[in-house]
């Protein structure tokens, strides 16, 4: 197996996509926009002696599906207050957060700018990158292949959006999913920045999940 890229090689190749951010974005907003995606690419690659021990190549698509972003621009345009997730408990809870309409514009003018933005390839050591119209052909394939069972759970593509910054940087937005031959799935999250300087998660947008075998049709969305 390759040795893997050294880190300060890594940080590097991960600031060059950060110029697809939005030209609003802060020079601190780009570094932690560098350090919150490259996080992605990091618990995949420190899960592979577990999860992934076979797995050698970090799959993700060029950008997120229009319709979700959609989804997700809808429940801010909704008003809604969300249900908080506390860590400790694992789970939602009474507390609430709301967005001012000023806010919730804001949200909605940035996701509009992540729809016109494509990742590009070779983001991170060890990736690929497939466009998204093309993940469903390429789960199908490994579905009906003969590869064995711990190969074709390695194909499992990830979606990301960049963050968005909010409130003088102490909430950040956004979307993780990923699709697989088993299911797809997504969430649109809400992290908030502790005095200690860590993200933590704090609610969700929007959430939803489907089965990816054909016979299956039905998403199955589960937001509050």
């Amino acid at each position: 197996m390759k040795k893997p890229m050294p880190n300060y090689l890594r940080i590097a190749s991960v600031l060059l996509f950060m110029a697809y951010l939005s030209n609003t974005a802060s020079a601190q907003n780009s570094t932690t926009s560098s350090v919150l995606i490259r996080d992605i690419y990091s618990n995949w690659f420190n899960e592979r002696p577990y999860a992934y021990k076979d797995c050698d190549t970090f799959y993700y698509t060029d950008r997120v599906d229009t319709n979700i972003l959609n989804k997700v621009r809808d429940a801010f345009l909704s008003d809604k207050e969300f249900k908080e997730w506390d860590v400790n408990e694992a789970a939602y809870v009474k507390r609430k957060t709301r967005f001012t309409l000023e806010e919730r514009r804001f949200i909605v003018q940035q996701l509009e700018v992540v729809k016109q933005m494509q990742w590009p390839a070779k983001m991170f050591p060890f990736a690929y990158m497939v466009p998204l119209e093309k993940v469903q052909q390429q789960l199908i394939q490994v579905d009906r292949s003969k590869m064995k069972p711990e190969q074709k759970i390695c194909m499992e593509f990830q979606h990301f959006t960049p963050p968005i910054f909010l409130r003088d940087n102490s909430l950040c937005f956004f979307y993780l999913g990923k699709s697989n031959i088993f299911t797809t799935d997504g969430a649109f999250w809400i992290y908030e920045k502790n005095a200690e300087g860590e993200w933590r998660r704090l609610a969700s947008i929007y959430e939803w999940s489907a089965i990816t075998q054909l016979k299956y049709k039905n998403d199955i969305e589960f937001f509050q």
